[in-house]
């Protein structure tokens, strides 16, 4: 599990999560980049300590169609690569996806039970994410997948429990996966203003700073989106068009 390394294992192994020996280590201090579709067609970042790849396009059921050489950059990375993948809770005017179509793993997703339905998108994107990296990289499992949760995506603005319960859906595919932790990339209020505030004990990785020092001021705890504990803080290079990202 190259991005899960000596900086999170007692992190995770407080919380219960057990992951295997990290094949690299991330040092505290040290930064790393995350990049996507907007980077392809761009040189690949040079002297990173990690990398993180988008692996859609953006938003749930799409792929980033430069996923295989973003993620053969990110493992030559000293601290190895991750994942991240978007969510979001459309509801039934998503087109990937046939809304009330969609009865695993939740058979009881019908009109009025919003809910159950979003826990089914959730679920099978991740899936969707899961199967694209694999064909694109050999690699979807044995691997640190972050839950990219902000308000670009389309959220519901008054049921916030079903926009939770699209989030949970893929929480709960990943983690039923061999050698996969799950964590959060957010910033408080979206994850307030998505879910409601709602709580879950995961690594943290938080943006919204706008320099290095906003970077390393976001490690306290008081900036955790979820309450879990903060992983890695970001910040953006307008100049680079960069997304940096600092090891707490």
């Amino acid at each position: 599990m190259d991005q899960v390394a000596a900086l999170i294992m007692t992190i995770l192994t407080g919380l219960g999560v057990v992951p295997p020996p990290p094949a690299q280590v991330i040092a505290r201090g040290s930064v790393g980049q995350d990049v996507s579709y907007p980077q392809c067609g761009r040189p690949q970042p040079r002297g990173s300590a990690f990398g993180i790849v988008g692996v859609a396009g953006g938003k749930p059921f799409t792929g980033n169609p430069c996923l295989a050489s973003q993620f053969a950059w990110a493992k030559t990375t000293p601290g190895g690569a991750a994942f991240y993948m978007n969510t979001a809770n459309p509801g039934p005017r998503t087109s990937p996806a046939s809304w009330y179509g969609q009865r695993f793993p939740d058979s009881t997703c019908a009109p009025g039970r919003e809910a159950a339905c979003a826990y089914n998108y959730g679920y099978n994107a991740a899936a969707a994410a899961m199967a694209y990296a694999q064909a694109q990289t050999g690699r979807s499992t044995n691997i640190m997948w972050w839950l990219d949760v902000e308000e670009a995506n389309s959220w519901s603005r008054t049921d916030l429990n079903a926009n939770f319960a699209s989030i949970r859906g893929s929480i709960d595919h990943l983690q039923r996966q061999p050698g996969v932790t799950v964590g959060i990339y957010s910033i408080r209020e979206m994850w307030r203003d998505i879910t409601g505030g709602v709580r879950v004990n995961l690594p943290n990785w938080v943006a919204g700073a706008s320099n290095l020092a906003g970077a390393k001021m976001r490690c306290a705890p008081k900036w955790s989106a979820t309450g879990g504990p903060i992983v890695f803080t970001q910040w953006w290079v307008g100049a680079t068009y960069s997304d940096l990202n600092y090891a707490c």
